[in-house]
């Protein structure tokens, strides 16, 4: 570890020596990956909106750092095991700056979630409740948590600014979504795990710190972000604070063009308390577990991702100052706690305008 943040510095140092010039915003490399949220800062009175569409796909299941099957999910005593999810999330965002040094931002998302789970074959009780079928999926959709954030810059100096970021995430995404669910009485009605909740149900504190530096074809920033969670929501659990950094560097190719990788790094913790209506032992099995996502043991961990990104900027005609920009990442390492569905990527694309 000592080692990596001896080299960080020496990078930066590196990089921070190259012939100084004032930062130019009309670029495309002038803003991060569309991946990133809140990396730059606006002019007095400028506003900004934006809109990003991001899909991800968690394809098996993973028992710590290595991958594992249902069938050693099973023998883990559990009765069903995910097998595959998939989540789209709409993004809207509004900036505007009422100083040069403040900007502040309203983020509201729209979700759609769907996980498929397979029944242990021996649970044959479950498995006739089920219709005689073995799999089955649930799916929950609606509007997210709200954000409330700010972004204050306390450096800048020509080609290079930091602002810290700061803000709240609001609990106006549901957390009592349900679906049908193989059980007793049958296939009815019952409340959905965490991951297939709308929100965390909780008021969330949102610090963070950005770096930006800009040279004269390409660019370069690293940005560290928070989750802080306030209190237990009233399904009487916590999801796990949480902490991010990630780092890229910018080519400008042309007027319009520029190009990016990405690196990031992710912990979140493990779910606390127990997730009320959520993995209730059925009478037939009372000894086994039911489901993985029942269990706060089940959450959280450690990611390293790569991505790469395009920006595209529009310098003249009557889509002028328009931006769009497409971001591709996958996990290189996940190290995650316990038994959970492992990510295989993300795909985020996304349209600015400032004026």
């Amino acid at each position: 570890m000592k080692n990596l943040f001896n080299s960080l510095a020496a990078i930066t140092l590196l990089l921070s020596s190259a012939q100084a010039h004032d930062w130019v915003g009309a670029r495309p490399d002038s803003h991060a990956p569309i991946g990133v949220m809140a990396d730059h800062t606006h002019k007095k009175n400028e506003f900004m909106l934006s809109y990003r569409y991001m899909h991800m796909l968690m394809d098996g299941m993973r028992d710590e750092a290595s991958g594992t099957t249902p069938t050693s999910v099973f023998a883990n005593n559990y009765t069903v095991s995910p097998t595959r999810m998939t989540m789209d999330m709409h993004m809207w965002g509004l900036m505007y700056a009422p100083t040069d040094k403040l900007t502040l931002m309203a983020m509201v998302n729209y979700l759609s979630s769907e996980m498929d789970h397979v029944i242990f074959p021996a649970a044959a009780p479950l498995i006739a409740l089920n219709g005689g079928s073995s799999t089955f999926t649930t799916k929950s959709s609606g509007f997210g948590d709200a954000r409330l954030t700010g972004m204050y810059q306390f450096f800048k100096k020509e080609d290079q600014s930091a602002h810290f970021n700061f803000g709240i995430s609001l609990p106006t995404g549901s957390v009592g979504q349900q679906d049908a669910v193989p059980g007793p009485g049958g296939r009815i009605d019952r409340q959905l795990p965490a991951p297939m909740q709308l929100g965390s149900g909780t008021f969330d504190l949102l610090p963070g710190v950005t770096y930006l530096k800009q040279h004269h074809s390409w660019s370069w920033g690293a940005q560290m972000n928070g989750t802080f969670r306030t209190h237990e929501n009233h399904h009487n659990y916590r999801l796990g604070h949480g902490f991010e950094s990630t780092a890229w560097i910018g080519k400008k190719f042309t007027s319009w063009l520029s190009a990016a990788p990405r690196f990031r790094y992710t912990y979140e913790g493990e779910l606390k308390g127990n997730q009320a209506g959520v993995g209730l032992n059925p009478p037939f099995a009372p000894t086994r577990r039911t489901v993985t996502t029942a269990f706060g043991e089940n959450y959280g961990g450690h990611s390293i991702d790569l991505g790469a990104s395009v920006n595209i900027f529009i310098p003249s005609g009557w889509l002028k100052g328009h931006r769009l920009a497409f971001e591709f990442m996958a996990p290189v390492y996940q190290n995650l706690n316990g038994l959970q569905l492992e990510t295989d990527y993300t795909v985020t694309a996304g349209w600015q305008f400032a004026w």
